[in-house]
């Protein structure tokens, strides 16, 4: 239920913004959406922090905990050219979860109050990088898919580093137990498979935003021309 509610109120705010196509609008979407993920994962810690005492194991180093503490940093200071880089990897880790929402359900069965937060802040991740697309057609000009693959090295070398400190297996980086095809392999083997299944994937994406960024293009383009015709229309009628 709160998937079909994520995915209805994705496709309402997409449908908004493509109607508009004004990049003020989906520039204080983006920041709102930021501020309200900055606030989840701080209420996240603070909630794990006030129940179960200060331990780093409360931040999480996973995938989509490590997006969701830097891409409100990325939206808010307006780092453009960082959108290249989080985009793809923030919009895989959340329409993961939307499709497959029983990660969330793990620590927390049933609606809980952290499962709602959960939720949420994967929906913000599906939202921040569409909206980003309002605001940045960098896909249509980004050939490569080399930006998002730095930065998933990046975020695979913290949750490695923090996975050793603290005996924790974020993303993958102790074993793959759990996960067709790969549990059967010892760590690092099995990323001989999933890492190019993460390059295909991120790909896929890829084209997905370019197609996206087009369809913007041609829209807003419509638009302008129709502001365009009717001005030069008011033009003609003030001279007469």
């Amino acid at each position: 239920m709160l998937s079909c509610i994520s995915i209805f109120f994705i496709i309402y705010l997409f449908r908004s913004q493509m109607k508009r196509c004004d990049v003020n609008y989906s520039k204080k979407l983006l920041k709102r959406s930021a501020l309200v993920m900055l606030f989840l994962e701080i209420f996240r810690i603070v909630w794990s922090t006030f129940y179960y005492g200060f331990n780093l194991k409360n931040i999480r180093f996973d995938w989509c905990n490590q997006i969701s503490l830097a891409l409100p940093f990325i939206i808010l200071s307006e780092k453009q050219e960082l959108y290249p880089y989080i985009d793809i990897l923030s919009f895989m880790g959340g329409a993961g979860v939307l499709i497959y929402p029983i990660w969330v359900f793990y620590d927390y069965a049933g609606i809980h109050i952290m499962s709602v937060q959960s939720m949420i802040s994967h929906t913000l991740m599906v939202i921040i990088p569409l909206s980003i697309t309002f605001v940045s057609g960098h896909w249509e000009k980004e050939k490569s898919i080399r930006k998002p693959l730095t930065a998933f090295i990046l975020v695979a070398f913290i949750a490695y580093v923090m996975s050793r400190t603290l005996n924790v297996n974020y993303l993958i980086m102790i074993d793959a137990d759990g996960i067709p095809l790969l549990r059967h392999l010892p760590f690092p083997w099995y990323w001989l498979i999933a890492f190019p299944c993460l390059i295909v994937l991120i790909s896929g994406v890829r084209l997905m935003f370019y197609a996206i960024c087009r369809k913007i293009s041609k829209h807003k383009s419509i638009i302008s021309e129709y502001y365009n015709m009717e001005y030069e229309d008011k033009k003609v009628e003030s001279v007469i």
